[in-house]
């Protein structure tokens, strides 16, 4: 093998295939990054096994070959060239030595046999495929990630469940203590259900660019998904397992409903979460009397209260909640005013934002004995 390719533009690649390079692993290769050439030029690729990347760069091709490169050296090492372009050029002798020029710069480096290096998650010929726009599809994500569960007590609430039906996109995620739901009309009529792996969903947040108007492919079979984006393909294994009856735990009727402006609730949440971090994490709201009193108290530091105002139909209650979970979720509602909908102080609590039945959470009170 021997290439040319623009110091920066190997660097964002080797960057983007990193992702999916296994952090801790007895097996060499899976700590590597395969190069390999062809008629597109520089093929990139990594895996630990549950999912993958695959990148193009654009590069100049003197001599067709492959080998594997340890994946965080040589990342850093590129990172730290001056700009130009870097050679990368195996010993003819010795297919497995490195040789990297950059101007006056040499490095060798010793890799692995590119026959050697797992195999990617690859969707079948009978997959299933939808389309979405990119920067609506990095939304989504963004807005339900944050309910997926990170302890793997339960395996399939560690994923995000995507489903397509009747025409529309929907993304949900629950940690048992709340629930994201996101949906979006899309131009397809195929139904499909898929169970993504949380970390390929936070690795797929950070590739995708939320400003781009170009369109995601998304391929599904029975064992794995893949996302195709323009020279970038992350593929993944499915969570293996039947994903919670979320339709049942939303409410469908409520006794308190608070109308409040969502940048003043999570300025006061934000102010509260200061003074509990290092405690309880709890607040306290009681909902009534044209708004929300927000209070919080820490053994070891004071009390804080605070009052949001709004309006307000139905029951007064006073409900206590986890802050972080609440700031999760008002985080993900950019601004303007939100729904809060109440049916007592031990059932879920459910927010939206006004006039909008595409995006909302749910979250569990907390009990206080």
């Amino acid at each position: 093998m021997n290439i040319l390719c623009e110091k920066n533009v190997l660097a964002a690649a080797l960057s983007l295939a990193q992702r999916a390079v296994a952090l801790r692993s007895p097996l060499p290769n899976l700590k590597g990054i395969l190069f390999e050439t062809g008629e597109q030029g520089l093929v990139l690729s990594a895996t630990d096994l549950e999912f993958g990347i695959t990148c193009r760069a654009e590069t100049k091709v003197l001599e067709h070959g492959s080998v594997v490169l340890p994946a965080k050296l040589l990342t850093e090492f590129v990172r730290k060239l001056p700009e130009g372009m870097v050679e990368i050029k195996t010993d003819p002798e010795n297919p497995l030595q490195v040789h990297i020029v950059c101007g006056r710069i040499k490095f060798d480096l010793s890799g692995f046999a590119a026959d050697e290096f797992p195999n990617l998650p690859e969707v079948g010929g009978d997959a299933t495929g939808i389309t979405v726009n990119e920067g609506l599809l990095r939304e989504m994500l963004v807005q339900t990630e944050v309910a997926v569960a990170r302890e793997d007590t339960r395996p399939v609430l560690t994923g995000l469940l995507m489903e397509v039906e009747n025409g529309k996109l929907k993304f949900i995620a629950t940690d048992g203590h709340r629930l994201a739901f996101r949906q979006a009309a899309i131009p397809e009529t195929k139904e499909l259900k898929a169970i993504i792996p949380g970390r390929a969903v936070q690795e797929l947040i950070k590739i995708l660019d939320s400003d781009i108007s170009e369109d995601v492919t998304i391929r599904v079979d029975e064992s794995n998904i893949a996302f195709d984006m323009k020279g970038v393909v992350l593929s993944s294994r499915l969570v293996e397992g039947k994903y919670p009856p979320y339709q049942q735990i939303i409410p469908t009727n409520y006794k308190t409903a608070a109308v409040v402006d969502a940048a003043d609730l999570t300025a006061a949440l934000e102010r509260a979460e200061v003074l509990v971090r290092e405690g309880n994490n709890l607040v306290k709201f009681d909902v009534g009397d044209n708004g929300i009193r927000l209070s919080a108290y820490s053994q070891d530091i004071g009390t804080i209260d605070d009052f949001i105002a709004g309006g307000v139909e139905g029951d007064p209650v006073e409900i206590r909640f986890n802050v972080r979970l609440l700031l999760d979720c008002f985080r993900n509602i950019k601004d303007g005013e939100v729904n809060i909908d109440l049916t007592g102080e031990f059932s879920p609590c459910m927010i939206r934002p006004v006039g909008e039945h595409n995006l909302l959470h749910l979250v569990l009170p907390v009990r206080v004995s």
